[in-house]
């Protein structure tokens, strides 16, 4: 049997060819498998035995807190998306507050005020071009962002949390719907995009592997950021005057998309789906944890939440504008 030396390839078939922008803007972040193995690191890491989760959550940030047997209570956030007033955290016990759409940065800059740092952990899946906020940890989603397979982004000064010695080696079996939709209609591989979200869910805690920390540095971070900042611009301009979100959008926010709480009769959601305007639902679970009319019921039942990427211009933004059919 033949032995192979670790030194470099030359020649033999092939790779695909990706270009090299680095867009991991800093570089001493822990790379994970997920933004959820990030939370179990830290939480474990911290030996934390209680957190409050805000009840406007998703279920995979619930789930990883009960994975590692964490006491989950909930809060409410107003329609600043500012914390319950009431909260005040006993000895012992953590808060995570969350960059909604990466446009709550404020919010959650006021939070940190009133909690202090080393007892909150700033969820900013929404929110990656965000930086870094003075906390326990803040944990990033690059995929919600980029086409990936899989990963997250932790960025914390404590000692104790500390990259994973082992790196995932499974994101090759992720990649199916990525690659359909170069060709595809993304109805074609919605499937295989459903499978892929829910392995990740299973993966254990471990570090970004070698195929997703390469494909994100093919990602051109500045024409991502700045396409997002215009469309969204672009949005906020024609339709905030609608808008029951009080948004503070200008050209250096780029966020996950543009957040529409419509104060006017607009066309369904299901109506925009039929027009091939696939927008998501933040996030149907909530509505077992809060009350019929309050805010996060809102968000949930008549919240839009526009597309608003880096695969846009302004013609799509006009067509999805038009679209909404407001009178």
């Amino acid at each position: 049997m033949s032995s192979f030396s670790n030194e470099p390839a030359v020649g033999g078939y092939q790779e695909l060819e990706l270009p090299f922008f680095y867009a991991i803007a800093a570089r001493e972040m822990i790379k994970t498998n997920s933004a959820r193995s990030a939370i179990k690191l830290v939480l474990s890491s911290a030996e934390a035995r209680k957190i409050w989760l805000p009840a406007y959550t998703c279920d995979a940030v619930v789930e990883a807190v009960n994975d590692v047997g964490v006491t989950i209570e909930f809060y409410k956030v107003n329609s600043s998306f500012d914390v319950d007033p009431e909260l005040q955290l006993k000895a012992g016990e953590f808060i995570l507050t969350v960059d909604y759409f990466g446009l709550c940065g404020e919010a959650v800059n006021r939070s940190r005020s009133r909690f202090g740092h080393n007892k909150m952990i700033v969820d900013c899946s929404q929110a990656y071009f965000a930086k870094p906020v003075e906390s326990l940890a803040t944990i990033y989603s690059p995929r919600k962002f980029f086409g990936l397979p899989d990963g997250g982004l932790l960025y914390s000064k404590d000692p104790r949390i500390k990259q994973p010695s082992k790196r995932d080696e499974s994101s090759e079996s992720r990649m199916a719907h990525l690659i359909s939709r170069l060709t595809n209609s993304p109805e074609k591989a919605y499937q295989q995009y459903i499978e892929a979200e829910q392995a990740i869910s299973n993966l254990p805690v471990q570090g970004m592997s070698f195929l997703t920390e390469r494909l994100l540095q093919s990602v051109d971070y500045k024409r991502a950021r700045t396409t997002r900042a215009r469309n969204a611009l672009y949005l906020h301009e024609r339709l905030g005057q609608y808008n029951k979100l009080n948004l503070e959008i200008d050209e250096t926010v780029a966020p996950l998309c543009y957040p529409f709480l419509p104060s006017v009769e607009t066309a369904s959601k299901a109506a925009l789906i039929s027009q091939r305007i696939f927008i998501p639902t933040y996030w149907p679970e909530v509505l077992e944890r809060v009350e019929e009319g309050s805010f996060e019921w809102d968000l949930v039942t008549n919240g839009l939440f526009l597309p608003c990427d880096q695969r846009y211009n302004e013609d799509d933004m006009d067509r999805l504008i038009s679209l909404l059919a407001i009178n």
